[in-house]
């Protein structure tokens, strides 16, 4: 990530069939997570329908960023789509979830409102164009207990790229082995994704 060290990187792996029964699996990508940051929400900042629950006062809300970049890919790639996705193993929801981008010509879409899921998905503005790697910023507001304050989950995410070789471009996905683990503090803002942090 330009002038931040990243708090981890989730490599992606394309998939290439071999002969018999076999795969093998290359490293063609990844995904940089920059360190993300906790605040307190007030309630003059929380949408109006969460203001009139009943249950407002014993629930946290707190907001969360997570900055990520998609790593650069070889010459004669380009990406078509990308998906990062938080997951969260306990009682924690999206209030709000939004993406915002460098890249003028990425269109992004984000989901997860009321889940513990949130996913923020790139695409190409124009068809057929694709998109070189920018800077993101994922955020949400996150409603969970008011203890503890420590949550855990899981980072994923998955990338569509051309790849163009002797005149001919296919498109191809990488996929993780496996997500990354993270645990978070909601009120202190200490977190650690798969040891590190």
């Amino acid at each position: 990530m330009p002038g931040t060290a990243a708090a981890a990187v989730l490599d992606l792996f394309v998939e290439e069939p071999v002969l018999g029964s076999d795969s093998r699996f290359f490293r063609e990508a990844g995904v940089a997570f920059g360190h993300p940051t906790v605040g307190p929400i007030g309630d003059d900042e929380l949408p109006e329908p969460v203001t009139r629950r009943p249950d407002l006062r014993k629930r946290r809300f707190t907001a969360l960023q997570l900055p990520f970049d998609l790593e650069e890919l070889r010459s004669g790639q380009r990406y078509v789509k990308a998906m990062v996705r938080l997951t969260f193993d306990c009682d924690v929801r999206a209030v709000t979830v939004s993406c915002t981008t460098s890249d003028e010509t990425v269109e992004v879409r984000t989901f997860g409102v009321g889940r513990n899921q949130l996913s923020c998905v790139l695409s190409a503005r124009q068809d057929g164009a694709g998109f070189a790697p920018s800077a993101q910023l994922a955020a949400a507001v996150l409603e969970a207990p008011l203890r503890p304050t420590l949550v855990t989950g899981t980072i994923d995410a998955s990338v569509t790229f051309t790849h163009r070789q002797f005149g001919v471009s296919t498109r191809r996905q990488a996929e993780p082995e496996r997500p990354l683990r993270f645990s978070l503090d909601l009120a202190t803002g200490s977190y650690a994704i798969d040891g590190a942090g």
